[in-house]
């Protein structure tokens, strides 16, 4: 499964008060900010491995793994929120594949 989330670690701190819970974010609170440490080891616990596509680590460093959107389209990703130009992110989620093990 790709599976999408508000990236707890963006050092951007007008993202992080629009997705923490109670906040304004677009009409709904967040339950639970995740990072990509926390999200894969619910994953993990599981069962499942994880491919993680975007995220930002705990130093707020962006990294991508080119994806195809052929297994899962996310817009608000670096390369299709149309927020994000000329290399400047304003907007990104915590992308991850998640593989049942077998």
């Amino acid at each position: 499964m790709r599976l999408a989330v508000p990236d707890g670690f963006c050092r951007d701190e007008k993202y992080l008060f629009d997705i923490k819970p109670g906040g304004p974010g677009s009409g709904f609170s967040h339950k639970v900010i995740y990072n990509h440490l926390n999200l894969s080891d619910v994953f993990h616990k599981a069962g499942f491995s994880v491919n993680l596509l975007e995220y930002y680590d705990e130093k707020g460093e962006f990294h991508f793994i080119d994806w195809s959107p052929d297994a899962g389209k996310i817009r608000r990703s670096k390369r299709f929120d149309e927020r994000n130009k000329d290399g400047v992110l304003m907007y990104t989620s915590l992308i991850l594949d998640a593989y049942k093990n077998v």
